[in-house]
């Protein structure tokens, strides 16, 4: 079923991200232009609706680059009694419908590299590509803390939140854009997955999965976190360990939807704009936006126009 949620939020969430916010004059309340539409598509599948899908325009307050506009596309959907690997499957045949669709048959080529999009799609472990391309293991603290000292990155304390985000700028810096696929890397450290569910067999994993093509991150998918109080201590977790300057804070009314019941569950979240850049072969996303957002020209404002 195909829906519309909020794109204005009391409480941004959803994603990693900072928001845009706004104002609402007769309610005196600040606002926030959503970045996901994720939490309210979880709360549907709480009333009853087992397959949700949306395609939402979201907004993050981050940098301009080839393949970062502030304003884009995603589809997030969400199904019931199904997992991160269910959405694997689905998020395969979705971006192959897709290729074909814009007639780029099996091969597609993007900045000067061809990708064969014949399934079935690699797989591959976090720690197995992490171990791959950086020569040591996720878990070795040793060799990750030399590795973090040599690039100047601050060392964090403990084995929460921080160390698995440095861990993880790691992977993004040395791996990611080594990923040129289409490949699914799974299984994601839980402490940067808040609203993932731990993996039964190793909690300090998350059944997560980031699906890369041409060395980009196109798709984002979970087993939805359905436990009411992991989910509020996740929240609360996240919140301390935020910038103080930051305005993030607890979804309770989402953890009170989640203690209605939420279904097992998996959801996936693509950037529509991203994919058609690797399916058309553009180099930047602007190519693929009618009005992308631009640097002002000689302090002129408003304008989205070369």
């Amino acid at each position: 079923l195909e829906v519309e949620t909020p794109v204005m939020h009391p409480i941004y969430g959803g994603a990693n991200a900072e928001p845009f916010t706004t104002v609402h004059n007769a309610l005196d309340m600040k606002l926030y232009m959503r970045i996901a539409p994720e939490l309210y598509l979880k709360r549907l599948v709480v009333g009853g609706l087992e397959r949700v899908f949306e395609f939402a325009r979201v907004f993050r307050n981050e940098g301009l680059s080839p393949r970062h506009n502030p304003e884009f596309t995603m589809v997030e959907f969400y199904q019931a009694y199904t997992d991160y690997r269910g959405m694997m499957t689905l998020t395969e045949e979705l971006v192959l419908a897709a290729a074909a669709a814009a007639e780029c048959g099996e091969v597609v080529t993007f900045r000067g590299e061809d990708y064969n999009l014949s399934a079935p799609f690699t797989r591959i472990r976090y720690t197995d590509a992490f171990k791959e391309h950086l020569g040591f293991e996720a878990t070795d603290r040793a060799a990750v803390t030399a590795k973090l000292v040599e690039i100047k990155h601050a060392v964090p304390e403990g084995e929460g939140y921080d160390w698995w985000k440095a861990v993880n700028d790691l992977f993004e810096q040395y791996v990611e854009h080594k990923l040129h696929g289409p490949v699914f890397v799974y299984d994601y450290p839980a402490a940067i997955s808040p609203l993932a569910k731990p993996l039964a067999e190793d909690p300090t994993w998350a059944g997560r999965f980031e699906f890369f093509l041409g060395g980009m991150e196109l798709a984002n998918a979970f087993s939805e976190l359905n436990d009411p109080q992991l989910q509020l201590q996740k929240f609360e977790e996240q919140v301390a360990d935020a910038d103080p300057e930051s305005p993030n804070a607890v979804d309770y009314d989402y953890v009170r939807a989640l203690a209605y019941g939420m279904p097992p569950t998996g959801g996936c979240g693509i950037g529509v704009d991203r994919l058609m850049m690797v399916l058309l072969g553009q180099d930047t996303i602007r190519d693929v936006l009618l009005f992308p957002q631009l640097r002002a020209e000689d302090g002129l404002q408003g304008s989205s126009e070369d």
